[in-house]
Protein backbone atom coordinates (compact mmCIF):
# COMPACT_ATOMS: atom_id res chain seq x y z
CA UNK A 1 0.00 0.00 0.00
CA UNK A 2 1.31 3.45 -0.89
CA UNK A 3 1.56 6.25 1.65
CA UNK A 4 -0.21 8.72 -0.62
CA UNK A 5 -3.40 9.02 -2.63
CA UNK A 6 -4.08 8.83 -6.36
CA UNK A 7 -4.35 12.63 -6.53
CA UNK A 8 -0.99 12.99 -4.79
CA UNK A 9 0.58 10.57 -7.25
CA UNK A 10 -0.77 12.60 -10.16
CA UNK A 11 0.81 15.72 -8.68
CA UNK A 12 4.15 13.98 -8.09
CA UNK A 13 4.23 12.68 -11.66
CA UNK A 14 3.43 16.16 -12.96
CA UNK A 15 6.44 17.52 -11.09
CA UNK A 16 8.70 14.73 -12.42
CA UNK A 17 7.72 15.58 -16.01
CA UNK A 18 7.70 19.37 -15.72
CA UNK A 19 11.02 19.46 -13.85
CA UNK A 20 12.54 17.86 -16.96
CA UNK A 21 11.06 20.60 -19.18
CA UNK A 22 8.11 18.65 -20.61
CA UNK A 23 4.96 20.68 -21.21
CA UNK A 24 1.38 19.48 -20.75
CA UNK A 25 -0.39 18.20 -23.87
CA UNK A 26 -4.18 18.29 -23.86
CA UNK A 27 -6.44 16.79 -26.49
CA UNK A 28 -10.10 16.34 -27.32
CA UNK A 29 -11.96 13.16 -26.39
CA UNK A 30 -12.60 12.60 -30.11
CA UNK A 31 -10.48 11.96 -33.19
CA UNK A 32 -11.39 10.93 -36.73
CA UNK A 33 -11.68 7.14 -36.82
CA UNK A 34 -9.30 6.81 -39.79
CA UNK A 35 -6.35 7.68 -37.52
CA UNK A 36 -6.99 4.55 -35.45
CA UNK A 37 -8.18 2.32 -38.30
CA UNK A 38 -4.87 2.92 -40.13
CA UNK A 39 -2.81 2.07 -37.05
CA UNK A 40 -4.75 -0.69 -35.29
CA UNK A 41 -1.66 -2.81 -34.71
CA UNK A 42 -0.21 0.00 -32.61
CA UNK A 43 -3.22 0.06 -30.28
CA UNK A 44 -3.37 -1.91 -27.04
CA UNK A 45 -7.01 -2.72 -27.85
CA UNK A 46 -8.38 -3.13 -31.38
CA UNK A 47 -11.96 -2.26 -30.30
CA UNK A 48 -12.81 1.42 -30.79
CA UNK A 49 -16.02 3.26 -29.93
CA UNK A 50 -17.21 5.14 -33.03
CA UNK A 51 -20.02 7.54 -33.92
CA UNK A 52 -20.99 9.75 -36.87
CA UNK A 53 -20.42 13.49 -36.35
CA UNK A 54 -22.98 16.10 -37.43
CA UNK A 55 -20.97 16.74 -40.60
CA UNK A 56 -20.97 13.04 -41.53
CA UNK A 57 -17.41 12.21 -40.43
CA UNK A 58 -16.84 8.92 -38.62
CA UNK A 59 -15.36 9.84 -35.23
CA UNK A 60 -13.95 7.79 -32.36
CA UNK A 61 -13.55 8.14 -28.61
CA UNK A 62 -9.78 8.19 -28.30
CA UNK A 63 -8.23 4.80 -27.41
CA UNK A 64 -4.69 6.22 -27.51
CA UNK A 65 -2.82 9.51 -26.99
CA UNK A 66 0.48 8.92 -28.82
CA UNK A 67 -1.16 8.72 -32.26
CA UNK A 68 -2.75 12.15 -31.77
CA UNK A 69 0.54 13.69 -30.64
CA UNK A 70 2.36 12.28 -33.69
CA UNK A 71 -0.42 13.37 -36.03
CA UNK A 72 -0.18 16.98 -34.78
CA UNK A 73 3.62 17.11 -34.65
CA UNK A 74 5.08 19.79 -36.94
CA UNK A 75 8.21 18.82 -38.83
CA UNK A 76 11.39 20.82 -38.33
CA UNK A 77 11.25 21.14 -34.55
CA UNK A 78 11.59 19.19 -31.34
CA UNK A 79 8.73 18.40 -29.02
CA UNK A 80 8.78 17.24 -25.41
CA UNK A 81 5.28 16.80 -24.00
CA UNK A 82 3.58 14.89 -21.21
CA UNK A 83 -0.08 14.08 -20.78
CA UNK A 84 -2.66 12.86 -18.30
CA UNK A 85 -5.71 11.74 -20.25
CA UNK A 86 -8.55 9.25 -20.17
CA UNK A 87 -8.67 6.77 -23.04
CA UNK A 88 -11.46 4.39 -24.04
CA UNK A 89 -10.71 0.76 -24.83
CA UNK A 90 -12.63 -2.44 -25.46
CA UNK A 91 -12.15 -5.60 -23.41
CA UNK A 92 -13.91 -8.98 -23.25
CA UNK A 93 -16.21 -7.58 -20.56
CA UNK A 94 -16.97 -4.37 -22.48
CA UNK A 95 -15.52 -0.89 -22.92
CA UNK A 96 -13.67 0.90 -20.14
CA UNK A 97 -12.51 4.45 -19.47
CA UNK A 98 -8.84 4.26 -18.46
CA UNK A 99 -6.67 6.90 -16.83
CA UNK A 100 -3.25 7.13 -18.45
CA UNK A 101 -0.20 9.36 -18.02
CA UNK A 102 2.93 9.47 -20.12
CA UNK A 103 5.27 11.51 -22.25
CA UNK A 104 6.68 11.74 -25.76
CA UNK A 105 9.99 13.10 -27.05
CA UNK A 106 9.90 13.77 -30.81
CA UNK A 107 12.44 15.36 -33.16
CA UNK A 108 16.22 14.95 -33.23
CA UNK A 109 16.17 12.12 -30.70
CA UNK A 110 19.80 11.38 -29.74
CA UNK A 111 21.47 9.32 -27.01
CA UNK A 112 20.72 11.99 -24.39
CA UNK A 113 17.01 12.04 -25.25
CA UNK A 114 16.81 8.25 -25.02
CA UNK A 115 18.52 8.21 -21.61
CA UNK A 116 16.35 11.11 -20.43
CA UNK A 117 13.10 9.31 -21.30
CA UNK A 118 14.31 6.05 -19.73
CA UNK A 119 15.34 7.99 -16.61
CA UNK A 120 11.92 9.61 -16.40
CA UNK A 121 10.31 6.19 -16.76
CA UNK A 122 12.43 4.89 -13.86
CA UNK A 123 11.66 7.98 -11.76
CA UNK A 124 7.94 7.56 -12.48
CA UNK A 125 8.06 3.97 -11.22
CA UNK A 126 10.02 5.02 -8.13
CA UNK A 127 7.45 7.71 -7.47
CA UNK A 128 4.88 4.91 -7.18
CA UNK A 129 6.99 2.45 -5.19
CA UNK A 130 10.61 1.89 -4.19
CA UNK A 131 10.01 -1.75 -5.07
CA UNK A 132 9.99 -1.41 -8.86
CA UNK A 133 11.78 -2.61 -11.97
CA UNK A 134 12.36 -1.23 -15.46
CA UNK A 135 13.10 -3.92 -18.07
CA UNK A 136 14.74 -2.86 -21.33
CA UNK A 137 15.76 -4.54 -24.57
CA UNK A 138 16.75 -3.49 -28.09
CA UNK A 139 14.71 -4.47 -31.15
CA UNK A 140 17.33 -3.09 -33.54
CA UNK A 141 19.95 -5.49 -32.19
CA UNK A 142 17.53 -8.42 -32.38
CA UNK A 143 16.61 -7.54 -35.97
CA UNK A 144 20.26 -7.43 -37.01
CA UNK A 145 20.70 -10.93 -35.60
CA UNK A 146 17.49 -12.14 -37.30
CA UNK A 147 18.63 -10.71 -40.64
CA UNK A 148 22.09 -12.29 -40.44
CA UNK A 149 20.53 -15.61 -39.41
CA UNK A 150 18.36 -15.47 -42.55
CA UNK A 151 14.94 -15.37 -40.89
CA UNK A 152 11.98 -14.47 -43.11
CA UNK A 153 9.69 -11.55 -42.28
CA UNK A 154 7.18 -14.02 -40.83
CA UNK A 155 9.99 -15.78 -39.00
CA UNK A 156 11.11 -12.55 -37.34
CA UNK A 157 7.58 -11.79 -36.13
CA UNK A 158 7.23 -15.35 -34.81
CA UNK A 159 10.64 -15.21 -33.10
CA UNK A 160 9.71 -11.98 -31.31
CA UNK A 161 6.39 -13.44 -30.20
CA UNK A 162 8.08 -16.54 -28.81
CA UNK A 163 10.73 -14.43 -27.05
CA UNK A 164 7.96 -12.36 -25.47
CA UNK A 165 6.29 -15.57 -24.29
CA UNK A 166 9.66 -16.91 -23.01
CA UNK A 167 8.96 -20.01 -25.08
CA UNK A 168 12.51 -21.17 -25.75
CA UNK A 169 11.43 -24.62 -26.92
CA UNK A 170 9.40 -23.38 -29.88
CA UNK A 171 11.92 -20.61 -30.54
CA UNK A 172 14.66 -23.22 -30.84
CA UNK A 173 12.54 -25.22 -33.30
CA UNK A 174 11.81 -22.09 -35.36
CA UNK A 175 15.50 -21.17 -35.56
CA UNK A 176 16.45 -24.70 -36.64
CA UNK A 177 13.90 -24.58 -39.47
CA UNK A 178 14.67 -21.04 -40.70
CA UNK A 179 18.19 -20.05 -39.70
CA UNK A 180 21.19 -20.46 -42.02
CA UNK A 181 23.69 -19.98 -39.18
CA UNK A 182 23.70 -22.31 -36.16
CA UNK A 183 26.05 -20.03 -34.20
CA UNK A 184 23.72 -17.04 -34.59
CA UNK A 185 20.74 -19.25 -33.72
CA UNK A 186 22.50 -20.22 -30.51
CA UNK A 187 23.20 -16.55 -29.73
CA UNK A 188 19.56 -15.57 -30.32
CA UNK A 189 18.43 -18.42 -28.09
CA UNK A 190 20.90 -17.33 -25.40
CA UNK A 191 19.63 -13.74 -25.55
CA UNK A 192 16.02 -14.94 -25.26
CA UNK A 193 16.79 -16.27 -21.80
CA UNK A 194 19.03 -13.40 -20.72
CA UNK A 195 17.71 -11.34 -17.81
CA UNK A 196 20.28 -9.45 -15.76
CA UNK A 197 21.04 -6.16 -14.05
CA UNK A 198 21.76 -3.45 -16.62
CA UNK A 199 25.41 -2.98 -15.69
CA UNK A 200 26.17 -6.70 -15.76
CA UNK A 201 24.21 -7.13 -18.99
CA UNK A 202 26.36 -4.49 -20.71
CA UNK A 203 29.51 -6.51 -19.90
CA UNK A 204 27.90 -9.69 -21.24
CA UNK A 205 26.61 -8.06 -24.45
CA UNK A 206 29.96 -6.45 -25.32
CA UNK A 207 31.54 -9.91 -25.32
CA UNK A 208 28.66 -11.93 -26.75
CA UNK A 209 27.66 -9.60 -29.60
CA UNK A 210 31.02 -8.25 -30.80
CA UNK A 211 31.14 -8.73 -34.57
CA UNK A 212 27.56 -10.03 -34.67
CA UNK A 213 25.85 -6.61 -34.77
CA UNK A 214 26.93 -3.10 -35.72
CA UNK A 215 29.44 -1.62 -33.30
CA UNK A 216 27.53 1.68 -33.03
CA UNK A 217 24.25 0.03 -32.02
CA UNK A 218 25.99 -2.22 -29.52
CA UNK A 219 28.02 0.57 -27.91
CA UNK A 220 25.05 2.95 -27.67
CA UNK A 221 22.91 0.31 -26.00
CA UNK A 222 25.66 -0.76 -23.60
CA UNK A 223 26.45 2.88 -22.72
CA UNK A 224 22.75 3.42 -22.00
CA UNK A 225 22.65 0.32 -19.81
CA UNK A 226 25.70 1.47 -17.85
CA UNK A 227 24.28 4.99 -17.43
CA UNK A 228 20.99 3.63 -16.08
CA UNK A 229 22.85 1.25 -13.79
CA UNK A 230 24.84 4.15 -12.35
CA UNK A 231 21.71 6.23 -11.75
CA UNK A 232 19.17 3.61 -10.66
CA UNK A 233 21.16 0.55 -9.61
CA UNK A 234 19.46 -2.83 -9.67
CA UNK A 235 16.05 -1.31 -10.52
CA UNK A 236 16.95 -1.45 -14.23
CA UNK A 237 17.44 -4.81 -15.96
CA UNK A 238 18.03 -6.01 -19.51
CA UNK A 239 15.44 -8.59 -20.52
CA UNK A 240 15.14 -9.55 -24.19
CA UNK A 241 11.66 -10.97 -23.65
CA UNK A 242 10.58 -7.31 -23.71
CA UNK A 243 9.49 -6.99 -27.34
CA UNK A 244 7.14 -5.07 -29.65
CA UNK A 245 5.76 -4.85 -33.19
CA UNK A 246 8.55 -4.31 -35.74
CA UNK A 247 6.20 -2.25 -37.92
CA UNK A 248 6.15 0.47 -35.28
CA UNK A 249 9.00 0.08 -32.83
CA UNK A 250 12.76 0.26 -33.34
CA UNK A 251 15.74 0.53 -31.03
CA UNK A 252 15.16 0.44 -27.29
CA UNK A 253 11.87 -0.85 -25.91
CA UNK A 254 10.95 -1.12 -22.22
CA UNK A 255 8.35 -2.09 -19.62
CA UNK A 256 7.92 -1.11 -15.97
CA UNK A 257 6.71 -3.09 -12.98
CA UNK A 258 5.88 -2.27 -9.34
CA UNK A 259 5.41 -4.62 -6.42
CA UNK A 260 1.78 -5.50 -5.81
CA UNK A 261 0.67 -5.36 -9.47
CA UNK A 262 1.00 -8.61 -11.46
CA UNK A 263 1.35 -7.02 -14.92
CA UNK A 264 3.46 -4.22 -16.37
CA UNK A 265 2.19 -0.75 -15.42
CA UNK A 266 4.41 1.16 -17.86
CA UNK A 267 5.43 0.49 -21.45
CA UNK A 268 7.33 2.44 -24.05
CA UNK A 269 10.05 2.55 -26.62
CA UNK A 270 11.45 4.15 -29.74
CA UNK A 271 8.71 4.19 -32.38
CA UNK A 272 10.45 5.49 -35.49
CA UNK A 273 8.46 2.96 -37.54
CA UNK A 274 5.21 4.64 -36.53
CA UNK A 275 6.69 8.03 -37.49
CA UNK A 276 7.55 6.73 -40.99
CA UNK A 277 4.12 5.17 -41.34
CA UNK A 278 2.52 8.53 -40.52
CA UNK A 279 4.87 10.21 -43.03
CA UNK A 280 6.96 12.03 -40.41
CA UNK A 281 10.74 12.21 -40.79
CA UNK A 282 11.49 12.85 -37.10
CA UNK A 283 12.46 10.22 -34.55
CA UNK A 284 10.47 9.53 -31.39
CA UNK A 285 10.52 7.80 -28.01
CA UNK A 286 7.98 7.80 -25.22
CA UNK A 287 6.06 5.77 -22.66
CA UNK A 288 2.62 5.36 -21.14
CA UNK A 289 1.83 4.71 -17.47
CA UNK A 290 -1.45 2.85 -16.86
CA UNK A 291 -2.84 4.51 -13.75
CA UNK A 292 -5.93 2.29 -13.54
CA UNK A 293 -3.70 -0.72 -12.83
CA UNK A 294 -2.36 1.06 -9.73
CA UNK A 295 -5.70 1.33 -7.93
CA UNK A 296 -5.07 -1.74 -5.68
CA UNK A 297 -1.97 0.00 -4.28
CA UNK A 298 -3.89 2.94 -2.86
CA UNK A 299 -5.51 2.74 0.58
CA UNK A 300 -5.08 -1.03 0.64
CA UNK A 301 -7.36 -1.36 -2.38
CA UNK A 302 -10.17 0.63 -0.74
CA UNK A 303 -11.92 3.31 -2.75
CA UNK A 304 -12.35 6.81 -1.30
CA UNK A 305 -14.38 9.69 -2.70
CA UNK A 306 -11.88 12.21 -1.31
CA UNK A 307 -8.83 12.18 0.92
CA UNK A 308 -10.39 14.40 3.60
CA UNK A 309 -13.87 15.36 4.79
CA UNK A 310 -14.13 18.66 6.69
CA UNK A 311 -17.42 19.24 8.53
CA UNK A 312 -18.64 22.58 9.86
CA UNK A 313 -21.64 23.93 11.79
CA UNK A 314 -24.27 26.56 11.11
CA UNK A 315 -22.84 29.84 12.28
CA UNK A 316 -19.19 28.99 11.56
CA UNK A 317 -17.34 31.80 9.84
CA UNK A 318 -17.16 31.50 6.04
CA UNK A 319 -13.50 32.53 6.13
CA UNK A 320 -12.67 30.03 8.88
CA UNK A 321 -14.18 27.14 6.90
CA UNK A 322 -12.52 28.23 3.67
CA UNK A 323 -9.09 28.77 5.26
CA UNK A 324 -9.23 25.44 7.11
CA UNK A 325 -10.07 23.61 3.87
CA UNK A 326 -7.20 25.32 2.04
CA UNK A 327 -4.78 24.37 4.78
CA UNK A 328 -5.85 20.71 4.66
CA UNK A 329 -5.55 20.69 0.86
CA UNK A 330 -1.90 21.80 0.99
CA UNK A 331 0.27 19.13 -0.60
CA UNK A 332 -2.28 18.02 -3.14
CA UNK A 333 -4.88 16.29 -0.95
CA UNK A 334 -8.52 16.38 -2.02
CA UNK A 335 -10.87 17.96 0.55
CA UNK A 336 -14.66 17.70 0.60
CA UNK A 337 -16.43 20.31 2.80
CA UNK A 338 -19.90 19.46 4.14
CA UNK A 339 -22.07 20.12 7.18
CA UNK A 340 -22.24 16.44 8.05
CA UNK A 341 -20.69 13.12 7.08
CA UNK A 342 -22.67 11.74 4.12
CA UNK A 343 -23.64 8.08 4.41
CA UNK A 344 -22.84 7.18 0.80
CA UNK A 345 -19.30 8.63 0.66
CA UNK A 346 -15.95 7.41 1.98
CA UNK A 347 -12.98 9.46 3.19
CA UNK A 348 -9.48 8.60 4.31
CA UNK A 349 -9.53 11.22 7.08
CA UNK A 350 -12.33 13.20 8.73
CA UNK A 351 -11.93 16.62 10.35
CA UNK A 352 -14.37 18.98 12.05
CA UNK A 353 -14.07 22.72 12.52
CA UNK A 354 -13.48 23.75 16.14
CA UNK A 355 -14.98 26.84 17.74
CA UNK A 356 -11.60 28.48 17.31
CA UNK A 357 -11.70 27.93 13.52
CA UNK A 358 -9.12 25.10 13.45
CA UNK A 359 -9.57 21.74 11.69
CA UNK A 360 -9.50 18.91 14.29
CA UNK A 361 -9.06 15.33 13.19
CA UNK A 362 -11.68 12.85 14.42
CA UNK A 363 -11.03 9.28 15.54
Amino acid sequence: MTEFSQSELNERLRRVFENAGYRRYKMSKFEEYDLYADNKDFLASKSVITFTDLDGRLMALKPDVTLSIVKNFREGGDEKVYYHENVYRGFETGFKEISQAGLECIGEVDEYCVCEVLSLAAKSLMTISESCELDISHLGILCELFDKAGLSREGKAAALRLMGEKNRGELSALLKSESKDSALSGLILELSGHDDKAGEAAKFLRKALVGAVSEDSLELFCDTCEFLSEKFGDSVRVDFSTVGDLNYYSGIIFKGFVSGVPSSVLSGGQYNGLMRKMKKSAKAIGFALYLDLLEPLFNGGESYDADILLTYKTGDSLRSVYNAAEKLAAGGKSVCVMKQNPRDMRFKEIYSLSDGGEAVREG
